[in-house]
């Protein structure tokens, strides 16, 4: 059976890819393997553009993939692009777990230097100074990266079972649990 995928789904898809892989590069980058951002000297400014790249990417694949009618496709692609996401999102809980002991000089995680820690606790410090606000922006980003961790694994889990997470309702915010869009089209089409 043959899988009815659209020409613009593809161009997306393949729009996603690319992007992700310049995320990729811009991650590279960062760690400065490669010369690219060598301009941005605050370890914080180049690793924004490496997670706003690879946001957008992802959720361009994730949000084409789930409007794919192929069952096995989406849910392929759906689990393809949740655990990827997942793997490279654990990095980032890391560095805000880690962050804490790092910044008080008792760092001894090994990583330190792979993680660029120093590097970028001084990014920090350089734009939140060197008082207790920085620990509330610590917190923040701690809670933020665990969002960013959990928050695609539970809509890939979610559209694997067939179900979507709904933030808003005619234009009203409203939190609810409901059937996969794509899956209503089809459902709609049949009881035609």
């Amino acid at each position: 059976m043959k899988a009815n995928v659209s020409k613009k789904q593809i161009a997306l898809l393949a729009l996603s890819v690319i992007i992700i892989a310049l995320g990729l590069v811009f991650l590279v980058s960062a760690m400065q393997i490669l010369p690219l951002f060598n301009a941005i000297t605050n370890a914080l400014g180049r690793y924004i553009i490496v997670i706003a790249t690879m946001s957008c990417g992802i959720m361009l694949f994730s949000n084409v993939a789930l409007t794919i009618e192929d069952n096995k496709l989406r849910n392929g692609l759906t689990l393809g692009i949740t655990i990827f996401a997942f793997v490279l999102t654990l990095p980032l809980v890391y560095v805000f777990i880690a962050i804490f002991p790092a910044n008080v000089g008792i760092m001894g995680f090994v990583g330190r230097e792979i993680m660029m820690l120093d590097t970028i606790v001084a990014g920090f410090h350089a734009w939140f100074g060197n008082g207790a606000f920085v620990y509330v922006v610590y917190a923040f980003m701690l809670v933020l990266s665990i969002v960013f961790l959990l928050e695609p694994l539970a809509v890939g889990i979610l559209a694997l079972k067939g179900k979507a997470l709904f933030l808003f309702e005619k234009g009203k915010p409203i939190v609810y649990i409901g059937e996969l869009p794509v899956l209503k089209k089809i459902r709609e089409r049949e009881e035609k």
